[in-house]
Parts: structure tokens; C-alpha cells; sequence
């Protein structure tokens, strides 16, 4: 609860960082707002449909894309011990001893060897 918690707060977080680097990179044709235009609307639309310049929120999509990249990368390398992985090999080898070695039958289930 705590975990699912503290990721929610922390990608509500990435909002407001969103939006502040919103127009970086991006031209002052561009960026800029008119008279009567609200929230940085374009003054020239077609800018961005010949190609010139670049639109809002570049900066943060390439951010997005570091940030999924490093995680990606993180937990690719972790090295973590898998601790059921762990308790399961443990607990197959205690009925191996107690028991004698499994052996599967053709029907799929383990018989033992006496």
C-alpha cells in the first residue's frame, strides 16, 4: 500500500515538471502566445504542420523516454536473490532427502523411486 502510494504521488509529481519544461527547445514563433490566447496556444498552427520549429512537449517526451531507458536498464542488471525461488528449491530438496529422488511418470505426475 505504501509503495503503490508513494509511485502515485511520485508520477503526480511528474505533471507539474512536465509542464514546466514544456517549451524548452521549442521556437519563440512557436512557444509564444497571442493576444486573447490562453496556456501558450500557437500563433502560427501551420509551423508545426510544415515542419519548422518544434511542437510543445518535446523535451518532456524525450525525458519520458530516459526515464523508461534507465529503468529499463536497472532492472535488466539487478541482481537480486529470488528468496521463494529460494525456499522452493530448499523445500524440494527436504522431501528429495525424506522421500528419495522424484522421478515424473509419462502421466505427468512424480513417482517415487524405491
Amino acid at each position: 500500500v505504501i509503495l503503490q502510494l508513494s509511485c502515485n504521488m511520485l508520477s503526480a509529481l511528474f505533471i507539474p515538471l512536465f509542464q514546466a519544461v514544456k517549451n524548452v527547445g521549442v521556437t519563440a514563433a512557436v512557444a509564444g502566445a497571442g493576444a486573447g490566447e490562453e496556456d501558450g496556444a500557437y500563433d502560427d498552427a501551420a509551423a508545426l504542420v510544415v515542419g519548422e520549429g518544434r511542437p510543445p512537449y518535446t523535451f518532456s517526451f524525450f525525458l519520458l523516454i530516459l526515464l523508461c531507458a534507465a529503468s529499463a536498464v536497472y532492472f535488466a542488471t539487478f541482481d537480486g536473490t529470488y528468496l521463494r525461488l529460494e525456499a522452493e528449491m530448499a523445500k524440494k530438496r527436504e522431501e528429495e532427502d525424506e522421500h528419495g529422488p522424484l522421478i515424473p511418470s509419462p502421466l505427468g505426475t512424480a513417482v517415487n523411486v524405491p
